[in-house]
């Protein structure tokens, strides 16, 4: 088999919690329950603040000495002091590790390679090879696709260390980049900071059964999670949507939909997905859209021009 083929995404937010009861500590800050958490099992979560606003949205990623929770870039030092504040007696300790890892995102293609040769993921979600060679931890995620895989591997390495290990890296040129984030829009794979802010209540994101429980115990933010579950509603929610447009010229995000007038939310990401022909060029992207709008099953002509279509809810 060909060696799998890595796009190179830089340094991600990598939180490192060490201690006993260190995943006891994330499930009380987060709607995930991570209560019985397993070493190489992966739990996708919010982590809220005490209104019930997400600070944050990524993976808990379980090893056998140490967690890490894994988001976009540049979160390490708010998200650190915000679970800092809530360890009073527990047996945990925080460490920003992000600066400790360069990120190589491979496609699904990829799965059956690393499944041969870390014989672990055949029933773990998550390995840390001890082989003498490149520090690194293998995740299955969800990003590209079912069984996606991230690599975290060490900052150090240098590109004869990673042929050593029988993987290569793409370079993160424009060409990759867009078609890493045309990959993640289409498998619904909001990022933090571009999609999702603090402002956002989680069940907004339209995720609930792949990262909130609804029974487990409390948590921080839980009141706001339990209260809107009961209602059954939410004002907004995001939606993967097609965008039909009549030029090719790039949305400045967040772009706001305006239908006979009036705003009907924003868009967060796009990226094109079919080019310019004589009818316009298509577009697939995250949008966050107001109730009545996101769960529309026909196109909605905006008055800039695009056709709007709405993928999923």
């Amino acid at each position: 088999m060909d060696k799998p083929q890595g796009l190179a995404i830089g340094t991600l937010t990598v939180i490192e919690l060490t201690g006993a009861d260190r995943n006891k500590i994330l499930n009380n800050l987060c709607t995930q329950d991570l209560r019985n958490l397993q070493p190489g099992q992966v739990r996708e979560t919010f982590l809220l603040d005490v209104k019930g606003r997400t600070l944050s949205h990524g993976i808990v990623v379980t090893l056998d000495s140490k967690t890490f929770f894994v988001s976009s870039p540049g979160q390490a030092a708010g998200l650190i002091a915000h679970i800092d504040r809530y360890i009073i007696r527990e047996d945990a300790t925080l460490r920003d590790a992000s600066s400790d890892y360069q990120a190589l995102l491979f496609r699904p293609t990829a799965w059956s390679y690393f499944a041969g040769n870390y014989k672990d993921l055949e029933q773990l979600q998550c390995v840390e090879p001890d082989d003498g060679q490149l520090p690194r931890v293998v995740i299955e995620v969800p990003w590209l696709g079912p069984k996606s895989v991230l690599m975290l591997m060490s900052s150090h390495a240098q590109s004869v260390d990673i042929e050593r290990i029988g993987i290569g890296v793409l370079a993160s040129d424009c060409e990759n980049r867009r078609e890493w984030e045309l990959e993640r829009i289409s498998n619904f794979w909001p990022w933090y900071g571009v999609d999702i802010n603090e402002k956002n209540l989680p069940q907004e994101i339209g995720i609930d059964s792949r990262t909130i429980s609804f029974k487990k115990g409390c948590y921080l933010g839980q009141e706001t999670v339990a209260r809107l579950d009961a209602l059954g509603q939410v004002q907004k929610q995001m939606g993967l949507v097609e965008l039909r447009s009549p030029s090719s010229q790039e949305f400045r995000m967040p772009y706001e939909l305006i239908c006979e007038g009036k705003s009907i939310g924003f868009l967060t990401s796009a990226c094109k997905s079919q080019g310019l022909d004589k009818s316009g060029a298509t577009w697939r992207g995250l949008a966050m859209l107001k109730r009545g709008y996101f769960d529309s099953k026909l196109g909605i002509q905006l008055d800039t021009g695009e056709l709007l279509k709405i993928c999923i809810s």
